[in-house]
C-alpha cells in the first residue's frame, strides 16, 4: 500500500471530520506534526464558536404511527430534544416561500437535485465546457430557498425537506446545506422514496413527530494552520499561496492535505525563488463561524495581509493553488445490486484557472482524471466553487481543483479515492508550483478580471429563469 493509500485509509478510520469535532482536531494535529517534522514553524489561528452535534440515532420522523426514513439531519438547523416536536404537516411551495401559512405546523418542502446547465455555473477559456450539465445536491440545497430563519420567525415548528431527483443511497448522510448560520428550527431530510407518502400526508394535514436530538457546545474551537517556506531568489518578496481545508465528511472531502504536505515536503528540501505560504484552513463546513463573506480562507487572508497583500511590507502574492477533492471516483446505482457504488470511472474534474495565461499553462502541464490532458474552467459570474474563491476575490492568479461528486458532502464510507488519479493530480500541482515559485516573471501569470455588476445581474437572471422553469 502506497503512502497516499495509507493516508486515505487514515481518513476513513477517523470518520467524519466536522468542524471542531474530535476527528477534525486529530487530523489538524496530524498535519501540524508532519509540517513540524519537516522543519516548519507551524502557526495557528484559533476560531472559537458554538458547535452543533447530533446525537447517535438522534433523528427520526413519524407520521401518525408510520416511521419515515430520514436521509440526514439538517446541520445547524435546530433541536427538539429526545421527545421530538409534534404538529400537523403542511406543504410550503414557491420562491419566496410563504412560511406564515405554516405557523404552528411542520412545513414540508420539495428540494430538487437540479441538473443545471454548466454555463450557468462555469465560464470557459475555450469554445466548449468539458461537461454539459452539473448536478450536485449542494446546488439544489442552495437554490431551493432553504434559509430557515424566516420559517422560525413565522412560528413554524419544524421543516421536512424531501429530496427529488436524487437516489436514496446518494441522499443518505448529506451534510447540507453547510453555509448557513444556526437556524434555530429543527429540520430533517427525507429520501425520494418517501416523497409520495410525505406529500400526501402534508396535503391532508396529518400529524407528525419530528425528532432532532442535537446539542450545542459553546466555546468549541478549531485551528487554521499555516507555515512559510522562505524564498531564496531575487523574487523572495513575492509569494505563492497553497491552500486546502481540513474539515470534511468522507475521504474525498477533504483529502487536499495530501497535496499540501507533498508540496511542503518538496519546498523543505529544494531551494525556490519565491516564498511559499501553506495554508490549512479550518471552517469550510462552518463558514459563518470564521467569516461573514466568502469561503473560509477569507478569514486567513483578512488576518494575515502581511503575507500576501501589496499594501503591506511583507511579500506580495503573485499566484496560488487550491487543492481539494483529489482522486474522486464516480459513483452510480448498480442495476444488479441496487446499491450506490463506484462504477469504474472517475468523476469529471472541476479545475479552475483564473487567468487565460494560467489556463494555457494548465493545459500544458496537467494530468489527472484524463492522463496528459485538461480543460481548465473560468469562474462563472456568480460563483467560484471551493477555497480558491478567496484568492480569486483578491485577484491572485490561481489554479484550483474542486471536483464535485454527488457524495461530496455525504457521510459515505468505502473506496472513494483512485490513488493513481490522486497521484497524477498532486504531481500536476507540483509542476505548477515549481513554475510559480521559480524564475518565471509574475506578469506571465496574467491578471485576474472579476465579473462586473452587469455580468452578475445577467447571470443571476439566467439562473432564476432556469430555476423557475423547473417548477
Amino acid at each position: 500500500m502506497t503512502d497516499y493509500a495509507h493516508q486515505i485509509q487514515r481518513l476513513r478510520e477517523l470518520g467524519p471530520r466536522y468542524s471542531g469535532n474530535d476527528a477534525h482536531h486529530t487530523l489538524i494535529e496530524d498535519v501540524a506534526s508532519e509540517l513540524s517534522a519537516l522543519g516548519y514553524t507551524v502557526e495557528r489561528d484559533t476560531h472559537t464558536f458554538e458547535r452543533w452535534d447530533i446525537a447517535d440515532s438522534g433523528s427520526a420522523l413519524k407520521i401518525g404511527q408510520k416511521d419515515i426514513t430520514v436521509s440526514s439531519a439538517w446541520p445547524y438547523s435546530g433541536e427538539t430534544g429526545p421527545q421530538g416536536a409534534t404538529a400537523p404537516l403542511t406543504l410550503v411551495t414557491g420562491l419566496p416561500k410563504n412560511w406564515t401559512a405554516a405557523a404552528g405546523k411542520i412545513a414540508v418542502i420539495d428540494v430538487h437535485n437540479l441538473d443545471v446547465p454548466s454555463k450557468l455555473v462555469f465560464d470557459t477559456w475555450s469554445d466548449d465546457l468539458p461537461f454539459e450539465t452539473v448536478a450536485n445536491p449542494v446546488i439544489g440545497s442552495e437554490f431551493a430557498g432553504t434559509d430557515l430563519t424566516k420559517a422560525r420567525e413565522a412560528g413554524v415548528v419544524g421543516v421536512i425537506a424531501i429530496w427529488s431527483g436524487l437516489a436514496d443511497d446518494a441522499a443518505r448522510g448529506q451534510y447540507l446545506p453547510f453555509t448557513r448560520d444556526y437556524q434555530g428550527i429543527p429540520a430533517l431530510w427525507v429520501p425520494e422514496s418517501e416523497r409520495d407518502t410525505v406529500l400526501s400526508a402534508a396535503e391532508r394535514g396529518d400529524t407528525a413527530t419530528l425528532t432532532l436530538d442535537a446539542t450545542k457546545t459553546p466555546g468549541a474551537s478549531m485551528d487554521t494552520l499555516w507555515a512559510v517556506s522562505a524564498g531564496s531568489g531575487p523574487n523572495a518578496d513575492e509569494a505563492v499561496l497553497v491552500v486546502t481545508h481540513s474539515d470534511g465528511g468522507n475521504a474525498v472531502e477533504e483529502n487536499g492535505h495530501l497535496g499540501l504536505l507533498a508540496l511542503a515536503r518538496d519546498a523543505a528540501t529544494t531551494a525556490h525563488n519565491r516564498t511559499i505560504v501553506f495554508v490549512y484552513t479550518a471552517g469550510h463546513l462552518r463558514i459563518p463561524a470564521v467569516t461573514q463573506h466568502g469561503q473560509a480562507t477569507t478569514a486567513w487572508l483578512d488576518a494575515h495581509r502581511e503575507l500576501w497583500s501589496p499594501d503591506t511590507e511583507g511579500p506580495t502574492a503573485v499566484a496560488g493553488l487550491a487543492i481539494e477533492h483529489l482522486g474522486a471516483k464516480h459513483f452510480g446505482i448498480n442495476p444488479a445490486s441496487g446499491h450506490y457504488e463506484p462504477d469504474g470511472t472517475l468523476e469529471p474534474e472541476i479545475l479552475y484557472a483564473t487567468t487565460s495565461e494560467l489556463a494555457e499553462l494548465t493545459r500544458a502541464t496537467w494530468s489527472g482524471v484524463t492522463i496528459d490532458s485538461s480543460t481548465p474552467l473560468k469562474p462563472g459570474a456568480l460563483v467560484h466553487l471551493g477555497e480558491g474563491e478567496p484568492l480569486y476575490d483578491q485577484r491572485i492568479p490561481a489554479v484550483a481543483l474542486v471536483t464535485g461528486p454527488l457524495y461530496l458532502l455525504a457521510e459515505l464510507e468505502g473506496d472513494l479515492v483512485d490513488i493513481d488519479a490522486l497521484t497524477r493530480q498532486i504531481d500536476s500541482f507540483r509542476r505548477l508550483l515549481t513554475h510559480f515559485a521559480g524564475p518565471a516573471e509574475s506578469s506571465s501569470f496574467g491578471t485576474v478580471k472579476l465579473p462586473t455588476k452587469e455580468d452578475k445581474a445577467l447571470a443571476g437572471a439566467q439562473v432564476l429563469h432556469f430555476v423557475e422553469a423547473q417548477r
